[in-house]
């Protein structure tokens, strides 16, 4: 029988929600720097956190691809962390009429470098130094998942409610079918209330030597930081044919 659009939906924030109760537990935080990840921006600063994203194409078309992805950074020592990526869940829908299809699983050693500020400063700042590689296994219905290596640049820099973050790195390809890319993703944001935030994000990827060369996508977001938890979506609004939802859980230790 076909899945409305609307229950996949509902069947990802069942899966949004579960994922907060997995994270209940307390551990070990770094001193904060005041800045606030975007969906697709890493933070720079090194501290035990968690996220879940998942990705919902809105178009008319009565199928869309959608996708499941979560990653853990924990703290390894002083200024020194290791980013653990889960493989992330990827089919169409509606469920059950396609193969969901497992991505890529990696992990990164971060560097933080240095690092200034916090909540309470009028200036903060963090920046720092990431690397490793993701094994992938390669099927028929996903050609293009397989294993890639990394290497990233991470910065972030807050003034009073305003702050201004991205990674800009390169991919390489292990396997053939994954396409050496570079990647500049940036984030601006402001500090509207409290526990709000109004963010506005660019990511650019220029694939080297594929025919479908640079491109990027503009996600206008909105977060909401109650505590050590945050709340993200988002919408692409210049991808084809129209845009995609994302929506982002976080929780910070």
């Amino acid at each position: 029988m076909e899945r409305s659009y609307k229950g996949i939906k509902t069947f990802f924030l069942l899966g949004l929600g579960l994922w907060g109760l997995i994270l209940s537990g307390r551990a070990f935080a770094q001193d904060d720097p005041g800045l606030i990840r975007a969906l697709q921006t890493d933070s720079a600063h090194v501290e035990n956190s968690y996220y879940l994203q998942a990705s919902f194409q809105n178009d008319t078309k009565p199928y869309h691809w959608i996708y499941l992805y979560g990653e853990g950074l924990f703290v390894l020592g002083k200024d020194m962390g290791l980013e653990a990526d889960f493989p992330l869940l990827d089919t169409w829908e509606p469920l059950g009429d396609h193969p969901v299809v497992l991505g890529p699983i990696g992990a990164n050693l971060r560097y933080e470098f240095y690092h200034f500020g916090g909540w309470s400063s009028e200036t903060a700042g963090a920046f720092a130094l990431s690397g490793g590689a993701a094994y992938g296994i390669a099927n028929k219905d996903f050609p293009w998942i397989g294993s890639s290596w990394t290497l990233e640049i991470l910065g972030g820099y807050r003034v009073g409610k305003w702050f201004l973050q991205g990674n800009y790195g390169f991919l390489g390809g292990i396997d053939p079918q994954v396409s050496n890319a570079w990647s500049a993703n940036t984030a601006l944001g402001y500090h509207l209330f409290p526990d709000w935030y109004l963010q506005t994000e660019a990511d650019l990827s220029d694939t080297s030597g594929a025919s479908g060369g640079a491109s990027w996508t503009f996600i206008p977001q909105i977060g909401f930081q109650p505590d050590e938890w945050l709340f993200e979506i988002g919408e692409c609004f210049n991808v084809s044919p129209v845009g995609i939802t994302e929506i982002m859980v976080a929780r910070t230790f």
